[in-house]
């Protein structure tokens, strides 16, 4: 057969120059059944190979007609290699497009999906870190403040200080400062274990478990810090009124009580009642400098005891030095005690047996009582952090001292109550 055209002539090969006298080798049969797809569509042939041959090739040399009387044909190759070429088009055909049900969609397309289905699922990711319960999400001061009793800045910045992060990564996936944003917010706003549990997406024992961890690691890291100042530094920063009539004074003493679950032992229940509060409680006494900074914490002691029994239990007196004063309340009478140390007692003076204090005595008393009420801001500091509020479990007790160690010492990290210039 030939076709002829203005500008070239284009010859094609007849039946008997091709397929039809193929040698019927095992490569000729395979090229022959790849390019009738019979892998794909298992058929069953009936006739003789070389009549399939045959309409493949008239079905090639169709597709190989010119389209234009202008155009001119390519120069025929040879059997094998249009075999090869026909093949090779359907892969690449094949691999190019993948059709979803009636609808046929490029590689690349499909590339630009996947593409844009990643970045939808980095902006859900984005949106849902943004409404974790993480310290960087809380962008306001005023909540960190309720939440941790700092600013954004002091939080992150005490967090550094403690350097807690390495124990803090042991025995949990959970990053080390969000264990701790946990802690300081159960200290802060006392909320149940149930509650934290709920906030930050992990079990109740769990929630449990940290802080009494925890407690351990920063009470540990703390307790290595010196709280006691010399007097050459307590005079350094006393404040003017006391510079005037209290120049001496070395610490300003006084106790505070915490409400506990009544104990099941009858005896218990005698220890720990307390008649000023008319409850069951444990107190502990803290020492402050005259600029207001917590110097002296002691232990917690059934709320039966003594302020002067809870002063001599406490051991202040082996950090004093003589001549140094102690301010505190009528109710530490630990003169006498004091005296065998060479220290003196400064507090308010009493009535005894008369009717009115004289105007010396009130004057004394009244400016004493000025300077005196920084130890009971410093109280009211400690009270802020609402893990003590309220009856203390007695399941908690165990870690009681530890965890009010730990609130005075943050109490320092606040501003001064009083500013020395």
């Amino acid at each position: 057969m030939q076709y002829y055209y203005t500008t070239a002539t284009f010859f094609l090969p007849s039946p008997s120059d091709t397929f039809v006298h193929v040698k019927e080798t095992h490569t000729n049969t395979k090229l022959l059944l790849e390019l009738i797809k019979y892998e794909d569509h298992k058929w069953h042939i009936c006739g003789d190979l070389k009549v399939v041959a045959f309409l493949v090739e008239m079905q090639i040399l169709e597709r190989c007609k010119p389209s234009t009387s202008t155009e001119i044909c390519e120069p025929p190759v040879s059997n094998e290699e249009m075999v090869r070429e026909e093949i090779l088009r359907q892969k690449e055909m094949k691999a190019s497009t993948a059709s979803v049900g009636t609808q046929t969609i490029s590689f690349g397309e499909i590339m630009d999906l996947l593409e844009e289905t990643q970045a939808e699922l980095k902006k859900i990711k984005a949106t849902l870190q943004k409404k974790e319960f993480i310290p960087e999400n809380i962008c306001d001061d005023g909540k960190m403040k309720a939440l941790t009793s700092f600013t954004r800045q002091e939080f992150f910045e005490w967090y550094k200080f403690l350097k807690i992060e390495k124990p803090l990564s042991l025995g949990s996936k959970r990053r080390p400062i969000d264990r701790f944003y946990m802690f300081i917010i159960k200290l802060r706003t006392g909320i149940s274990n149930e509650f934290l549990s709920i906030l930050f997406d992990i079990s109740n024992s769990t929630v449990s478990r940290d802080f009494n961890y925890i407690t351990e690691v920063i009470f540990s890291k703390l307790k290595m810090f010196p709280l006691f100042p010399n007097k050459n530094q307590v005079t350094q920063y006393m404040p003017p009124a006391f510079r005037m009539h209290f120049k001496d004074v070395r610490i300003i003493v006084d106790c505070t009580e915490f409400t506990i679950q009544k104990p099941s032992s009858p005896k218990e229940q005698q220890m720990t009642f307390s008649c000023y509060k008319n409850a069951n409680t444990l107190k502990g006494m803290i020492g402050i400098t005259p600029n207001g900074a917590i110097s002296f914490i002691s232990e917690l002691y059934c709320g039966s005891i003594s302020d002067k029994q809870l002063f001599i239990k406490s051991k202040l007196m082996d950090l004093l030095e003589p001549n140094d004063v102690v301010m505190a309340d009528k109710g530490f009478l630990i003169e006498t005690e004091l005296a065998s140390v060479g220290c003196k007692l400064q507090c308010p003076a009493f009535l005894r047996d008369k009717i009115q204090f004289d105007v010396s005595e009130m004057v004394s008393n009244c400016r004493l009582s000025n300077v005196r009420v920084t130890v009971e801001r410093a109280i009211g500091r400690i009270k802020q952090y609402k893990y003590f509020e309220g009856a203390l479990p007695y399941r908690s007790l165990h870690n009681v001292n530890r965890v009010f160690f730990i609130v005075c010492m943050f109490c320092n990290f606040h501003k001064p109550l009083i500013q020395v210039t």
